[in-house]
């Protein structure tokens, strides 16, 4: 090949290079503008909740705290009606103020982390969830088993209170039979999956994917709670770079899948 032949292919490879070079700078730069975006919005959204849920707080407990003064105070003068009056409003008061403090919980799911979690055992966190609850277990009569579980890299607090979410649902939504629950951990050649077994009423299939959505409530008031606690799973298991799921028919209990990247 001539000298004129040679500089001529250089100056192509050279060009293909640059374009290359500058391709990736755009896709780069772009990334990093979604990613500011998204934690900009994702701030935007926890500030809106904490400030719903913190504000709306103080006069919802205002209102209880007055009705219990007036039922005191007034109590020789209220009939059997006046009485059950005073216990709804009680009642509605504290099923707002758990919401609200649900909501509280769900908005600080959207602080971006700086960076990587550490390792953490599974297994210790567990652990301590399971002493935190062990009154809640010994009422339930549930019985709780685990496998060995492997170390993940997840935030300390966060896999603690994903613990925690799925077995107080697995209590709460029991049969007729006490809790049966076991959690198992498989592995594979980039990922763990944990999965939270219990043998409670089970999920019709059609809902599977509604439940994880917040407010989200199968049962109205047969059962107590917000509607938000598997949507806090799921924001913390995505957080995390994972991905939550369910397997379960009606009556025959259901399987929590968890899948996270080594």
């Amino acid at each position: 090949m001539s000298s004129q032949g040679q500089k001529a292919a250089g100056d192509t490879v050279s060009k293909e290079e640059l374009e290359i070079q500058e391709l990736r700078a755009a896709v780069e730069s772009l990334t990093a503008q979604l990613h500011a975006e998204q934690k900009a919005h994702n701030e935007e959204l926890r500030q809106f909740a904490y400030t719903i849920s913190h504000d709306l707080r103080e006069p919802i407990r205002m209102i209880a705290s007055y009705t219990q003064l007036l039922e005191r105070r007034y109590q020789a003068q209220l009939d059997d009606d006046g009485r059950e009056f005073m216990r709804y409003i009680l009642e509605a008061v504290q099923r707002m103020d758990r919401l609200l403090a649900d909501l509280l919980t769900y908005s600080h799911q959207f602080r971006t982390p700086e960076k990587a979690p550490p390792p953490v055992h599974a297994e210790g966190a567990l652990q301590g969830v399971l002493l935190n609850m062990e009154k809640a277990i010994r009422e339930s009569g549930a019985e709780i088993t685990y496998d060995s579980l492997p170390e993940l890299r997840f935030d300390f607090n966060q896999l603690s209170q994903l613990f925690r979410q799925l077995l107080a649902n697995a209590i709460t939504f029991r049969g007729t039979e006490p809790p049966r629950i076991h959690i198992s951990a498989t592995e594979e050649s980039d990922s763990f999956t944990l999965a939270v077994r219990d043998n409670g009423i089970g999920i019709d299939p059609r809902y599977h994917d509604q439940i994880f959505g917040i407010f989200k409530r199968l049962h109205g008031r047969e059962y107590p709670g917000t509607g938000i606690g598997l949507a806090i799973c799921k924001r913390i298991v995505e957080q995390h770079g994972g991905r939550i799921s369910v397997q379960s028919e009606s009556g025959k209990g259901a399987t929590f899948l968890i899948t996270l990247p080594k």
